[in-house]
């Protein structure tokens, strides 16, 4: 695991500013650095040596020194790769999987991605034909950030900061990018290719670009989630398939020179990667969770529970934290807004274990993967909303009116599907949006952002529903995808990893296994949520290793306390934030639309919900812009 950066064009050969970009990114790795530097190019990475400890440095090159290359990430299937290039006559220097990527390259081209198992962020410096090539892992765990810039070359890094350091970087107020603001106020997250800044650009998941002559190419697609026939599977055939590929995913995680562990909630995912890692550990493996005092946001004695019984050694941290400071360290932490608020518990878990461990394990992916959120197994009751909506109509009015002064999250939602229209699609967009199409219209100043982009967001997920709905027409299908193709690399994975990365703790999602989404898409579709159950069949797995009574129970998520820390710990900081005359000179947030939010929630109202995006958005810039 490393963070990368470089640059190319007539503006790179300069070893000064390549160590100065990957030394912002020193997190990432901090036990090595390695560069090449020549006219018209830099790489630079620092690493988290994980596999081949002394010999696993970068840049790493073919035989002829013609082909350089950087990377973030691990290739799981290395091993078997490195037999096939050794059958094929080449010579290893290493047993690092870095090295499988240049020779890999020599041979095939770019047509080598497919061979990859992995998680990558992946730079090529071909000098027979002048190219730069970057490629980013299917479903986005690794990220990739470019610009180019006036002389026709490109900069690139890991991490948005360590452009900063470029000589052409576009890191400055007057590049900040309102479709990416309104875009993370919609939905709590900033959607590749956009980044927070207009001149930067993020490479989307499943993509590889290449630069050449001062020409950068369009991102291209390499791969895309699988819409797959259903097979006719018994329950037992489904059940026995998604039992050996995920058995083979957590298998292939699990080579590590550097001490491993899991992160575990309790909840049917982390359980089945607990499970299955201790039993080919092949002894107690280390578990972590963390609780929070309030008992309602807590669910650390489940965690605790299934822990006891698979026999692991489990460490759990009941945390009461300074919300003032959390904040703070987020907003250091992540280099664009960022307004998912369980990266507060998961900053927290990941500090924990990197007390402990380098490598841990997660759970991510099995929600999307497997059918796993509620909103997908209420795609029935959704689909019945129409005849009931056709009879509220005529009260939608007064249903919004008394939505906004309530605390009531049935009737905020029934006003929502009430205000979209007949579509599942738009219903099913209104589930995953923060902060409404209208009250985002009175929130962005017109100064800031065109009136006419504001419902960008929308119709762009519209367009994708539609786009998928042209390949399927199952509901649950399509919600699974356009979730893998956004919400997954935006949200979950980019929390994951900053978090994580930040306390130079590396993280590996089996679930996350291209494989295991090909199995996935196969199940009958009356296997994938049945008798009213998510998971069904990842339930009935984890109910292999231990008892149904420790799994099934409410999902709970890794939510916080939100609205009663903006009621009382970040009461002032708020109002400090969002208020004063830093805040209204930027000009992007009309005042009275942010004065009446929070009145109304400091009335008891909660409006948490549009309150967070917009704290984080200023507490970002105050980091990133100000200073």
């Amino acid at each position: 695991m490393c963070g990368i950066a470089g640059r190319v064009g007539p503006h790179a050969g300069s070893s000064s500013t390549i160590k100065r970009m990957t030394d912002s990114i020193v997190h990432r790795g901090p036990d090595d650095e390695g560069f090449y530097v020549s006219d018209g190019i830099e790489l630079g990475m620092r690493r988290l040596a994980i596999i081949d400890l002394k010999g696993g440095k970068q840049p790493v090159s073919d035989e002829s020194g013609k082909i350089q290359v950087v990377f973030n990430g691990e290739i799981y299937n290395y091993k078997a790769l490195q037999d096939g290039l050794i059958k094929a006559g080449h010579t290893l220097k290493s047993n690092s999987d870095t090295e499988v990527i240049a020779h890999l390259y020599e041979d095939h081209g770019t047509n080598f991605i497919s061979m990859l198992h992995g998680m990558f962020a992946i730079a090529i410096w071909d000098s027979n034909s002048n190219k730069l090539i970057l490629i980013r892992d299917r479903f986005g765990k690794k990220p990739l950030f470019y610009q180019q810039n006036l002389t026709g070359g490109m900069d690139f890094a890991s991490e948005i900061r360590a452009l900063k350091y470029s000589d052409s970087s576009n890191f400055n107020s007057r590049n900040v990018n309102p479709s990416a603001i309104n875009n993370l106020l919609t939905f709590g997250y900033i959607h590749s290719p956009d980044s927070v800044f207009t001149g930067i650009k993020s490479l989307p998941a499943g993509n590889f670009l290449e630069w050449k002559l001062g020409s950068v190419s369009e991102a291209k697609p390499y791969w895309a989630p699988p819409i797959n026939v259903p097979e006719k599977w018994s329950e037992e055939e489904a059940l026995d398939q998604v039992r050996k590929v995920v058995f083979d995913a957590v298998s292939e995680r699990m080579v590590s020179e550097r001490a491993m562990g899991t992160f575990l909630s309790g909840g049917i995912d982390s359980t089945v990667v607990t499970a299955i890692a201790s039993k080919l550990h092949g002894k107690k493996i280390q578990t972590f969770s963390i609780g929070f005092q309030e008992k309602d946001y807590d669910e650390s004695v489940y965690a605790e529970n299934v822990a006891k019984y698979l026999g692991t050694d489990h460490k759990t941290l009941v945390v009461n934290p300074n919300p003032v400071e959390i904040i703070q360290d987020l907003a250091k932490t992540f280099d664009q807004p960022f307004a998912d608020s369980s990266a507060v518990p998961t900053f927290i878990l990941s500090k924990l274990a990197r007390e402990n461990i380098v490598v841990s394990l997660t759970g991510d992916g099995g929600d999307e993967i497997f059918s796993g959120y509620d909103r997908y197994r209420l795609v029935p009751q959704l689909d019945r909303l129409n005849s009931i909506l056709r009879i509220l109509e005529p009260f939608k009015n007064q249903i919004s009116w008394a939505s906004k002064n309530s605390n009531s999250r049935k009737l905020r939602s029934l006003s929502r599907h009430i205000i979209a229209n007949k579509d599942f699609s738009s219903r099913y967009l209104h589930t995953m949006t923060l902060i409404p199409l209208a009250i985002r219209q009175e929130l962005l100043n017109k100064e800031f952002i065109n009136k006419d982009e504001i419902a960008k967001p929308e119709s762009d997920f519209i367009s994708l529903w539609n786009k998928l709905e042209s390949r399927t027409s199952n509901k649950v299908e399509i919600m699974s995808n356009l979730d893998i193709l956004t919400y997954l690399p935006g949200d979950i994975l980019a929390k994951v990893d900053m978090t994580s990365m930040n306390n130079s703790l590396e993280t590996r999602s089996p679930f996350l296994d291209y494989r295991v989404l090909d199995v996935a898409s196969r199940i009958p579709h009356e296997l994938r949520i049945k008798n009213g159950k998510s998971k069904y069949l990842l339930r009935k797995l984890a109910c292999e290793f231990v008892p149904n009574e420790l799994i099934d129970r409410p999902k709970m998520g890794f939510a916080i306390p939100r609205a009663s820390w903006l009621r009382g710990p970040l009461k002032d900081v708020t109002y400090d934030l969002l208020t004063d005359q830093t805040c209204i000179s930027r000009g992007w947030f009309n005042q009275a639309s942010i004065n009446q939010i929070l009145k109304q929630h400091m009335s008891g109202i909660d409006q948490d919900i549009l309150i967070w995006p917009l704290l984080m958005t200023e507490l970002w810039a105050r980091n990133w812009l100000d200073n």
